[in-house]
């Protein structure tokens, strides 16, 4: 029987039926109130009960966006914060462990829909997927720094997601004490927001980081409440009063919210980071209002206020082709002096130290060389390590320092027709998987013109496969993989590299990481 009871009413899914076998789909169950009105840009509040038997065969609208993806805005619907349940039972004969998928996009795009993020690869398994979807952009990220609009609208969402999961997960044969949260790119922050955040606490039990983490710079914004004001002024309303302005844009049409562009921030040391306009924040702690997160990212992970988890962190072998794919529209900024250091090193340095740690970094990624139009390579390996793995490395390394939870580290290098972005990018030429191409080994994706060879598919099976062993286990190699997957510290660092063959090593990317440990000054760590 496809109908299932659940705190706030009954629903009925679908059987599906796949060359991979059976399983439920409950799509569009609302996990909290439609955030309309006076709530647009409130923390999200909780859900109505409905009457009847609800359809759940459909996806709830998404949150209005430009869908990067398939180049085009969708006008979806502020009324979007819904999440679909994957079922391989509703009637298992011991509960099912659940996987929570937070989709990626920068904060501003994406959705947890099945025409990207369709469940079939992990529905081969006795488990449970749910993806969400969450307030993007201006609607999920605006932040004047006020009891009205602290900040963060987007991740309190998926914090009201994991507690409906919580306490309706059962319904649908799944276990409430094995919950694992994964995501990749801006959904990968958010994972690594929730092991930092009281908010989310007990809420779930591993966690899964692709690609990103809370302390890179790209993951949280500086200048929240001046990205606010700059909105206001390009939609019309001159105004230093927060009052006025939210009042303004609680008024305006949802249209005008959505893809904006904005003028760089008055900073004296410019960054590629502070493109993303609407992002999480620093929230003000004085604020009479729950607060998701009041301090750096950073800070809170050097105080070891960490979930006390098991977590899996890493990245892709090329990730900065995502930078170098507009190289070399970016030479001049990329010349210039501090260009190419972190932000969080950036503010903390004087002037003889920025140009002292340039002339550092340009040396070992640009040999010493003038950067010139021709060494997009370069770029490629200096954003890989800048924006991505260092950072995974080093969350990782504070990770398991503070907590002794086990940390598995992975580095992903399979390479097939599967690897669209990268297509998509015109960027063969440069070596390595790009950012989010590792997600065709997991979902299904029917949007997009992806090949599925027999070949890939033994891929697809085997990823799956480490990502489920870990949900299910808390070990990556527990069944059905033939190379144990050692775990990480800061003395044996083991990394997994995940290519046609899988093979555990130690010391991966070494020379680069004691390079940047030396910039960041984190040889040693507290």
């Amino acid at each position: 029987m496809d109908v299932v009871k659940v705190e706030q009413g009954m629903m009925k899914g679908v059987l599906c039926d796949n060359s991979e076998g059976t399983y439920f789909a409950f799509k569009g169950i609302p996990y909290a109130k439609p955030p309309l009105g006076r709530l647009r840009f409130k923390a999200p509040e909780p859900p109505e009960p409905w009457q009847g038997i609800r359809d759940a065969s459909e996806h709830g609208p998404i949150c209005p966006q430009y869908n990067e993806r398939l180049q085009r805005i969708e006008a979806g619907s502020e009324d979007c914060l819904y999440l679909n349940v994957y079922s391989k039972t509703l009637q298992p004969s011991q509960p099912l462990p659940v996987m929570v998928w937070i989709h990626g996009g920068a904060f501003y795009t994406g959705s947890g829909n099945s025409d990207f993020y369709g469940p079939d690869f992990f529905m081969r398994h006795n488990m449970i997927l749910v993806t969400l979807n969450y307030r993007l952009e201006v609607l999920g990220f605006l932040c004047l720094d006020n009891e009205e609009v602290p900040g963060n609208a987007g991740l309190k969402d998926q914090v009201a997601a994991l507690k409906w999961i919580k306490n309706n997960i059962t319904a649908f044969g799944g276990d409430v004490n094995n919950v694992t949260i994964f995501g990749c790119s801006a959904g990968s922050a958010s994972v690594s927001y929730h092991l930092v955040s009281r908010m989310s606490e007990g809420l779930f039990n591993k966690a899964i980081c692709q690609s990103g983490v809370c302390i890179h710079d790209w993951a949280y914004s500086l200048y929240g409440r001046q990205r606010a004001f700059q909105l206001g002024r390009m939609l019309g309303i001159d105004t230093k009063d927060a009052t006025k302005l939210v009042q303004f844009l609680r008024d305006v049409p949802v249209s005008s919210l959505v893809n904006i562009k904005l003028p760089s921030v008055e900073t004296s040391h410019i960054d590629i980071t502070d493109g993303i306009c609407f992002s999480p924040v620093v929230e003000k702690s004085e604020l009479n209002v729950e607060n998701f997160l009041a301090e750096t990212p950073i800070d809170i992970v050097k105080k070891g206020r960490l979930a006390k988890v098991p977590i899996m962190v890493g990245y892709t072998s090329a990730e900065g082709i995502e930078l170098g794919k507009v190289f070399p529209s970016t030479l001049n900024f990329l010349k210039t002096v501090g260009a190419v250091i972190p932000r969080e090193l950036k503010l903390k340095f004087d002037e003889s130290r920025l140009r002292d740690i340039d002339e550092k970094i340009r040396k070992f990624y640009f040999n010493g060389k003038e950067l010139n139009k021709d060494m997009v390579q370069e770029v490629v390996n200096l954003e890989t390590d800048k924006l991505f793995a260092y950072n995974v490395s080093r969350f990782a390394r504070y990770y398991r320092h503070l907590t002794s939870m086990p940390v598995y580290l992975y580095k992903m290098a399979i390479e097939t027709e599967r690897n669209f972005t990268k297509k998509t990018y015109k960027m063969e030429s440069i070596p390595g998987v790009c950012h989010s191409d590792d997600l065709p080994y997991l979902f299904n994706i029917t949007c997009l013109d992806i090949p599925l060879t027999d070949e890939s598919k033994q891929y697809i099976e085997q990823f799956v496969q480490l990502w489920y062993n870990f949900a299910s286990t808390g070990n990556p190699t527990s069944t059905k993989i033939a190379v144990e997957w050692k775990q990480f510290t800061d003395k044996e660092r083991y990394c997994l590299i995940i290519d046609k063959e899988l093979k555990c090593i130690l010391n991966v990317d070494a020379e680069n990481m004691k390079f940047w440990e030396n910039i960041y000054d984190e040889i040693e760590l507290i």
